[in-house]
């Protein structure tokens, strides 16, 4: 494997890109980051961790400044109110942080793709399936009925892609932006990792 890679997965609602990074880390004994930065944004930013969880990939956008940040910058100051748009930037961080603090690692979503662009080895893959074949998955790993996995799929999918928008000026999920992207539904999440792992070496 490409030493020092960070491999960055973007996904659709009920594709199992989060399975699929847990499977990367898994086969190349690496890091995996996507909840997991919670803990760190909430101790960086000095806030909970419910309020954190509350707001990542979520397009909670502030009233208080109320226009698009585009692609993100650091050097804001934490002091005052902690708009969602300043938490972002806490996110950027310690996305950035751990990027070179570990050796290789993958995150999954919070935009890591695009906070760290630019920077040597860096691998970013768009995880997706057609929409039926996401709700079956959610219906069966989280014992919905079709009418709550319908709804979470669609919820998820616009608040992924506003939020994305949103903070990076970049369309979310565009073929452009990516490596690769997969059809879990066709490959699988081992022949997916698989697939990842053969590219980045």
């Amino acid at each position: 494997m490409t030493e020092n890679a960070i491999i960055c997965i973007s996904r659709e609602c009920g594709s199992g890109g989060r399975d699929l990074g847990d499977r990367i880390g898994e086969m190349l004994g690496i890091p995996v980051y996507g909840k997991e930065l919670i803990s760190k944004v909430a101790k960086k930013s000095d806030m909970s961790e419910e309020y954190v969880k509350n707001h990542e990939e979520n397009p909670s956008y502030s009233h208080i400044l109320g226009v698009p940040i585009g692609h993100p910058a650091l050097g804001v100051q934490y002091d005052g109110i902690m708009t969602p748009e300043k938490l972002f930037l806490v996110q950027t961080e310690v996305i950035k942080e751990i990027a070179r603090e570990e050796k290789s690692c993958v995150f999954v979503g919070r935009c890591a793709d695009i906070i760290l662009q630019g920077r040597e080895n860096l691998y970013s893959f768009f995880v997706h399936a057609p929409r039926e074949y996401r709700i079956e998955r959610i219906m069966e790993t989280e014992n919905l009925s079709r009418r709550e996995a319908k709804k979470k799929v669609k919820q998820i999918d616009w608040e992924r892609s506003s939020y994305h928008d949103y903070y990076t000026g970049i369309k979310w999920g565009h073929p452009s932006n990516y490596d690769l992207v997969i059809n879990t539904a066709k490959s699988g999440i081992d022949r997916a990792a698989g697939a990842i792992i053969e590219y980045i070496k």
